[in-house]
C-alpha cells in the first residue's frame, strides 16, 4: 500500500493526490502494511440473533445484538439454512431495506422477509429481539425461498412449524410492518450503538483543517467506539482515501489505522457520516483524524479532538 515516491512520479502524485511534498503530506519512508481492520455491523428488524453471515474474510452468526464482523469494502451474504438473501455491501447498520435495495416498507420482498424473521423468533416477541434457532437453520438446509413468490406463505409454513418458535404459522403482513416501523422510528430518533460511554474523550470534537480537495467538517466522539462526522465536504479526488486515526497526526506511522469505508470517488457536500473504530482499536489509539490518501501518504485535511 505504502509506496516510495520517486522523482519521476512526482507530477503524477500531485495530480492524483492534490498536493506537493511536505513533511506532513509525503515522505520517502516505507512503513509496514497494518493488518486489515475488522468492523462490527448490526442487522436490525429488531436485533436479529442467529442469522448466518459470510464475507470474504469473516463468517459466523449474528450475536444477541444483531452484530456481524466485516472488513472495509466487503460484501456480506446472510442466510438461514439454504435460504440465502441477496449479497450486499457490508456497512455498520443493515436492515431488510438494504437487502432488497428499497425504502418502501410495503415492498413485497421486504414484507415477506420481515414476516419470516419475526415468525422464526423463538419466543415470538420481536420487541425484545429476534432469535433464530439452530433448528430453523437445520430444517431450512434443503429449502430455497423466493421472497417475491405469491405462494411465499405456503413455502415457509412447515419451516416455521418446525423451527422451535412459539409461532406455528407465518405472522400477518401488517403485524410485521408495524413492528419494523417501530424499529425505524428508533433508528431515526436515536444513535443506535452497543458501545458504552465511559471513556474520558466522549464528547470531544474538532474541525478539519483543509489541506487539499476541499476537505472540511467537524468530528465528534459519540461513545467509546463511534465518531460522528458532520458538515463534511470532500471533492472525491485521490485514490485509496479513508478517514485515518493516529496519535499526534502521525498518519504515516504503522500504528495509524483506517476507520470506516473508502471515500475515494465519492463527493460529499455538508454530509453526515458515522464511523466505528475497528474491533482492535480504542479511543486511546488516536488524538485526531485525517482524510488520508493511503497510496501516496498524503494528508488532505486533519482535525484534533479537544474537550
Amino acid at each position: 500500500m505504502f509506496k516510495s515516491l520517486l522523482c519521476s512520479l512526482a507530477l503524477f502524485c500531485i495530480t492524483a493526490c492534490g498536493g506537493g511534498s511536505s513533511p506532513e503530506t509525503s515522505k520517502d519512508v516505507i512503513t509496514p502494511t497494518p493488518p486489515p481492520a475488522i468492523y462490527t455491523g448490526v442487522f436490525l428488524d429488531s436485533a436479529v440473533e442467529g442469522l448466518s453471515y459470510m464475507t470474504t474474510s469473516q463468517d459466523g452468526k449474528t450475536n444477541g445484538s444483531g452484530e456481524f464482523a466485516f472488513q472495509s469494502d466487503e460484501q456480506v451474504t446472510f442466510s438461514i439454512g439454504a435460504i440465502v438473501l441477496p449479497t450486499i455491501s457490508a456497512k455498520l447498520l443493515l436492515t431488510p431495506f438494504d437487502i432488497f435495495n428499497t425504502d418502501d416498507i410495503n415492498n413485497v420482498q421486504v414484507v415477506n422477509l420481515l414476516r419470516l424473521l419475526q415468525s422464526l423468533d423463538v419466543d415470538g416477541d420481536p420487541s425484545n429481539g429476534i432469535q433464530i434457532s439452530d433448528d430453523a437453520h437445520q430444517f431450512a438446509q434443503g429449502l430455497t425461498v423466493d421472497f417475491n413468490d405469491d405462494n411465499f406463505e405456503g413455502a415457509v409454513t412447515e419451516l416455521i412449524a418446525m423451527s422451535g418458535s412459539v409461532n406455528t404459522q407465518l405472522i400477518s403482513a401488517q403485524s410485521a410492518i408495524d413492528h419494523f416501523q417501530l424499529t425505524l422510528n428508533q433508528i431515526s430518533n436515536e444513535n443506535i450503538s452497543t458501545c458504552e460511554k465511559t471513556h474520558s474523550m466522549v464528547g470531544y470534537s474538532g474541525f478539519f483543517e483543509t489541506f487539499h480537495h476541499n476537505v472540511a467538517g467537524k468530528a465528534t466522539i459519540i461513545d467509546d467506539c463511534t465518531i460522528e462526522i458532520t458538515q463534511f465536504d470532500y471533492d472525491g479526488g485521490g485514490p485509496e482515501v479513508y478517514f485515518y486515526g493516529a496519535i499526534d497526526h502521525n498518519y504515516d506511522d504503522s500504528s495509524a489505522f483506517a476507520i470506516g469505508q473508502k471515500l475515494s470517488g465519492q463527493e460529499f457536500n455538508n454530509a453526515e457520516i458515522t464511523i466505528k473504530l475497528p474491533q482492535n482499536k480504542t479511543l486511546n489509539d488516536l488524538t485526531g483524524l485525517s482524510v488520508w490518501c493511503v497510496d501516496f501518504n498524503a494528508n488532505f485535511g486533519q482535525m484534533t479532538f479537544t474537550p
